[in-house]
């Protein structure tokens, strides 16, 4: 009965992570009514930086661009860094949180809630700040999520009990669309390269998840030294600290704007670039397949975090510090991968063809290391899944961006982050459902997760080719 009920519940599970896929595939009832003839707001050329109605012309159209080369990078830095601080919250959260909780006496469902309760937000609430940045201006929302984050992290950090900080998990959820936003910032910005833009908005996310923890342990124990706190007002300190620099990089955002310079001189908006933006041809079923690929790419990042500490630790005897340097390891990897090799593949390649050989990796990484266990062999096809996972990632944005009309471009990347929270929601319970299902196997002792997703990554492979031309 009880193998009966857990196959019922992951084939339920299943069709649930597909059915939120098709589902944030669809219009967003959010989506801002458009027709509205605002004159552009005062940003780089009139894109949606500060508001007003966006130009008429195709943000990624080659005659009307500017080139990611041609912008400094510090003109894209407070963009960046907004991202940044609110990642490196996230990463201090997840690190913290679950022994915090704890601290107080919740219970494992209270612990998991708070997980998965910033994705659900997350996944409801991402789509309508998207569509209101179309609106608004893509830095105030920026802003708006900015603060949201830091009065989160001051809600958790003056928390005494579990609600507080339960709702301050939520409400980080519901401003996080900081990725979406500032990638549909830096499209507006640059066109022509703006893959290589959307990357540093990737590495700056990573890092911030990447460098969180290691943060959390280095104030904690400061704080310790410091002051003589126990260890729960240590941690409620640096949710403190996380909120106070939240606020700091919100005044700094307002104080320096991205672009300007050449970057406003070379964005023409000529009519027949706006011609050749509304009247862009794109694949019918392009978005959809890419929320698929963005599925399966975010499902290989759980793999290779969450379950990967059942596997590791049940077949290959990996203990808490030999897991913690191989996330360090596959997350360094990542953040690598986008800011160096990620520009060099799309300069040579295309997005299109980058974003194929990501879903290669990811697809032979991911079976690799769940039937290698001899190293280096299992490290070696471990870091393939990171390196293709960092190259799909973007390039699959870079996609989203390049086959959407300029009005929906938006909502569309909004969209992507949508489903990846809903793969962060569903696919952890999946992928632990099959690992116990595949434990006992005599060929392939707990792969069954891995070798599914890596057909899935396969199947999917051949989309981005299908797409490149119609972009």
């Amino acid at each position: 009965m009880s193998k009966c009920f857990k196959r019922t519940r992951t084939a339920v599970l299943l069709a649930l992570a597909v059915l939120m896929s098709t589902l944030v595939a669809q219009p967003s009832t959010f989506a801002v009514a458009r027709g509205i003839d605002h004159p552009p707001g005062p940003g780089v050329a009139g894109v949606q930086l500060f508001g007003g109605r966006p130009p008429r012309r195709g943000a990624l159209s080659r005659h009307a661009a500017t080139s990611a080369g041609s912008v400094p990078a510090k003109s894209l830095l407070p963009i960046s860094l907004s991202v940044f601080v609110q990642m490196l919250g996230e990463g201090i959260a997840i690190s913290t949180i679950p022994l915090h909780l704890l601290s107080f006496g919740a219970t494992p469902l209270q612990v998991g809630l708070a997980t998965s309760c910033f994705s659900v937000a997350q996944m409801v609430c991402c789509p309508a700040l998207v569509s209101a940045s179309s609106k608004f201006g893509r830095l105030r929302v920026l802003r708006t999520c900015l603060a949201g984050a830091a009065f989160a992290s001051m809600l958790i950090s003056l928390s005494s009990n579990i609600p507080g900080i339960l709702l301050g998990r939520f409400l980080a959820g519901a401003f996080g669309a900081s990725v979406p936003v500032a990638q549909a910032a830096v499209t507006d910005i640059v066109s022509e390269g703006a893959a290589t833009a959307l990357s540093r908005v990737a590495a700056a996310a990573q890092l911030g998840v990447v460098v969180g923890p290691a943060a959390s342990a280095f104030l904690a124990a400061l704080l310790g030294k410091a002051f003589g706190w126990p260890s729960s007002l240590c941690v409620r300190g640096v949710f403190g600290l996380t909120g106070i620099a939240a606020l700091m990089v919100l005044g700094l955002s307002m104080v320096v704007a991205p672009g300007g310079g050449k970057a406003a001189q070379s964005i023409a908006d000529s009519s027949s670039a706006a011609q050749r933006g509304e009247d862009l041809t794109t694949h019918p079923f392009a978005q959809p397949l890419l929320r698929m690929v963005a599925l399966v790419v975010g499902w290989s990042l759980t793999l290779s975090v969450s379950t990967y500490c059942l596997f590791a630790n049940r077949c290959l005897g990996y203990d808490q510090q030999k897991l913690s340097l191989v996330f360090s390891t596959g997350a360094a990897t990542t953040v690598l991968t986008q800011l160096l090799l990620f520009p060099t593949l799309v300069g040579l390649l295309g997005p299109n063809l980058t974003c194929f050989l990501g879903i290669c990796c990811v697809a032979l990484g991911l079976s690799g290391f769940s039937l290698c266990w001899l190293q280096p062999g299992h490290m070696l096809f471990y870091l393939l899944v990171r390196m293709g996972s960092g190259c799909a990632d973007t390039s699959t944005a870079t996609l989203v961006a390049e086959n959407s009309k300029p009005k929906d471009r938006a909502q569309n990347l909004g969209f992507i982050t949508s489903t990846r929270a809903a793969t962060r929601i569903v696919t952890p319970i999946v992928s632990a459902d099959l690992f116990e299902a595949s434990l006992n196997s005599r060929a392939a002792p707990g792969a069954l997760p891995y070798l599914l997703a890596s057909s899935l990554a396969a199947g999917l492979s051949p989309v981005p080719l299908m797409l490149r031309g119609k972009s």
